[in-house]
């Protein structure tokens, strides 16, 4: 999949997907965190079910790609991007082979 998109910004190839279970992680691991601060400091205590339920919901967000040169993040729509990204790239791969004959 990497391959095959490109970044709306710089045109780059060096597209990612952004893990999203790894901002999971970090949300949950940020609550726990809260949790030893709000025993000395009470309103702290606020973010903890604010994390926790912003760290589900992102599970159930859209996919996002992120380009490696500039670090834009964009959501992926699946039926167009995908489709125009495979016939850009494969007529541009004819057009090399075309130039090499």
């Amino acid at each position: 999949m990497d391959n095959w998109l490109r970044c709306p910004r710089c045109n780059s190839k060096r597209v990612r997907k952004v893990n999203k279970k790894a901002y999971v992680v970090v949300m949950f691991g940020s609550a726990g965190c809260l949790i030893l601060v709000g025993l000395f400091f009470p309103p702290a205590w606020i973010g903890v079910p604010i994390l926790l339920i912003l760290s589900v919901l992102m599970l159930f967000g859209r996919d996002a790609l992120q380009c490696q040169d500039c670090n834009y993040s964009w959501a992926v729509n699946k039926s167009t991007d995908n489709t125009k990204s495979i016939a850009q790239n494969t007529s541009e791969s004819k057009d090399k082979r075309e130039s090499k004959n």
